[in-house]
């Protein structure tokens, strides 16, 4: 129970920490740097790449730490051609794929390919993840994860952290490169402010005042247990807060919460109100749903 209730706590504080920086990135210049500094705090990989795969066109490069053991001349290879083997570059030809795919589960006979025996065997690598996301039909967005040959592959941890943070990535990397455009203005005061405000505001339209302290700690990183210990209550009484407020703001899990808590923020007109109430109005509206409080 203590092992249990530990990696619990640590994939709470995980999901909080990349969504965090998830916001801080949008609009800015540096936003693939912070995806990735984010991930690698919570997945060990050796390489990484991010790509934008556009059909009939050679990939992208938007981000490149692709330390391989034939380093710049692999990634050089690989864009002159190679691109047209690789079985993710053939998967985002697909509709649907938005998700987390690993290269062991995704070609069974890999190590037999034309791209396995001329390209990939030489690179030193082992294992490979990438998490798909459409801009649009015909534009996908690649985060590629590898580790080489002299270390173990990636785990279901790595892959379960990586399948509960993809709804956060793929919110994040829309409204990034689909809705926005990137600046490169110095506003890090200005923004950390804005979004401790958020936090501090999110939700005190809809939920009760122990329910807005829940929230709070939850996109904070808390888990139940130091949720309960900051309030001064049981951990029982914690979740059946939670509970309450996840019905009201119909989400299920902490993911889905900082999803939630991702599009209130990217769309609120006023840093000093609740993010939610003009987000929730505007669904409404859209939806003919009526929040009840």
């Amino acid at each position: 129970m203590i092992g249990e209730a530990s990696t619990e706590d640590r994939q709470v504080a995980a999901i909080a920490d990349l969504a965090m920086a998830l916001l801080e990135g949008i609009g800015r210049l540096d936003f693939q740097d912070r995806i990735m500094s984010a991930l690698k705090q919570q997945v060990g990989f050796d390489a990484s790449l991010i790509l934008l795969y556009r059909r009939d066109l050679a990939p992208k490069i938007l981000f490149n730490d692709w330390r391989t053991d034939r380093g710049l001349s692999n990634i050089q290879q690989y864009l002159q051609g190679y691109y047209r083997l690789d079985p993710f570059y053939r998967l985002t030809l697909e509709d649907g794929i938005d998700g987390v795919h690993q290269l062991s589960q995704l070609d069974s006979g890999f190590d037999d390919s034309d791209y396995y025996r001329e390209y990939y065997r030489y690179s030193g690598l082992q294992d490979e993840i990438n998490v798909l996301v459409s801009l649009d039909a015909d534009t996908k967005f690649a985060i590629s994860l590898a580790r080489r040959d002299t270390r173990p592959p990636f785990t279901g941890m790595d892959l379960q952290f990586l399948r509960t943070a993809t709804p956060l990535l793929v919110k994040a990397i829309v409204r990034h490169y689909r809705d926005l455009r990137p600046d490169g203005q110095d506003d890090e005061p200005l923004l950390q402010s804005a979004l401790a405000q958020a936090v501090r505001n999110f939700g005190r339209s809809v939920l009760t005042g122990r329910e807005c302290q829940v929230v709070q700690l939850v996109l904070r990183g808390h888990s139940v247990k130091a949720a309960a210990a900051k309030l001064g209550i049981a951990p029982a009484t914690v979740k059946l807060h939670r509970r309450n407020l996840y019905a009201k703001l119909d989400v299920s899990s902490q993911a889905g919460l900082f999803s939630l808590f991702l599009d209130a923020v990217c769309s609120a007109d006023n840093a000093l109100d609740d993010p939610l109430s003009g987000y929730l109005t505007r669904r409404a509206r859209l939806t003919g749903d009526v929040l009840i409080n």
